[in-house]
């Protein structure tokens, strides 16, 4: 027959209840012989639950069951408040190997202030390339001061092998003063009387009238009147006209000297260079007479004085490209400038 005692130590009691201790079994026991088990006997009615005793020490943790099903996604949460402490910056990610596309570009900003200049370089950058030339002629600047300074006379040109028209005939000179110097008289001819012919019953044409001979003394006798010679008028000359063609002298140095041959005719100048015209005292012409004047290049014309008297308002030079003059007598060796003129 065996006997069990229970030892219980009570170490710790809150309000009547043990809270912690040591409970000890302690089985006794007497051999005898065993004898047959007898039958269950019914199962006694179950007893009052008794009080809940402590909770035992923390187990060890069992292995981690199987996840179970995705339950479904609750409704979010309202956003809270922005957080005030700024976290720390995750680790940079590896450089991308695609370029993402380019967004809009977004809109210009105000312009701010300009910054103060800078202190002049003292180094000459390099020289820009020479734009493509413009095809814009652009306004013509001031006319420079007349120069101090007479280029050289440039060679004069070959005689012109076409003669030009004739031009209108200018005023009748004054008459010179009377000679006070007598010529010397020419010797008498011979004097040979021919036969005299049969009469000619046709009245021949009046012979030149011969030089006078000599004043011979004074005669006592007056002669009788001899007969009126006959009144011969000349045939007019052809009338001038607009549409002959005016005479042309092209020139495409940068000096030249007006010639007599110029008179009425259209000297033409052409030079990328300044070019100068000089007007001389030889050129002979008379009150009323002109020639004309036209730059073709881009080198201004000057008119200078080669010991004439010249003026012309406001300057003495053709204004720019494709400006004309006419230089016109009013005297001996003195003339005037008139057209598109400068200073």
């Amino acid at each position: 027959m065996a006997t069990t005692n229970i030892v219980i130590t009570r170490t710790t009691e809150t309000n009547g209840l043990i809270t912690s201790g040591v409970v000890t079994v302690v089985t006794t026991s007497q051999s005898g012989p065993l004898g047959a088990t007898g039958p269950t006997g019914p199962q006694g009615a179950t007893g009052p639950t008794g009080p809940t005793g402590p909770t035992g020490s923390q187990g060890v943790t069992g292995p981690t069951g199987a996840q179970g099903t995705q339950g479904v996604t609750g409704p979010t949460g309202p956003t809270g408040a922005a957080s005030t402490v700024t976290g720390p910056t995750g680790p940079t990610g590896s450089a991308s190997t695609v370029t993402g596309p380019t967004g809009p570009t977004g809109p210009t900003g105000p312009t701010g202030p300009t910054g103060p200049t800078g202190a002049n370089s003292t180094v000459t950058g390099p020289t820009g390339p020479t734009g493509a030339a413009s095809t814009v002629t652009g306004p013509t600047g001031p006319t420079g001061a007349n120069s101090t300074v007479t280029g050289p006379t440039g060679p004069t040109g070959a005689n012109s092998t076409v003669t030009g028209p004739t031009g209108p005939t200018g005023p009748t000179g004054p008459t010179g003063a009377a000679s006070t110097v007598e010529g010397p008289t020419g010797p008498t001819g011979p004097s040979v009387t021919g036969p005299t012919g049969a009469a000619s019953t046709v009245t021949g044409p009046t012979g030149p009238t011969g030089p006078t001979g000599p004043t011979g003394a004074a005669s006592t006798v007056t002669g009788p009147t001899g007969p009126t010679g006959p009144s011969v008028t000349g045939p007019t000359g052809a009338a001038g006209s607009f549409a002959t063609t005016q005479t042309v002298n092209t020139q495409t140095g940068t000096t030249y000297t007006l010639l007599t041959a110029d008179l009425g005719a259209m000297v033409t100048l052409s030079n990328a260079s300044a070019v100068t015209v000089t007007v001389g005292t030889s050129l002979g012409f008379s009150a009323g007479q002109s020639l004309d004047l036209l730059s073709l290049g881009a080198g201004q014309v000057t008119i200078a004085a080669g010991g004439a008297t010249l003026t012309g308002t406001p300057g003495l030079k053709l204004r720019t490209q494709y400006s004309s003059a006419t230089l016109y007598c009013i005297g001996s060796n003195s003339f005037v400038l008139i057209g598109d003129l400068s200073a």
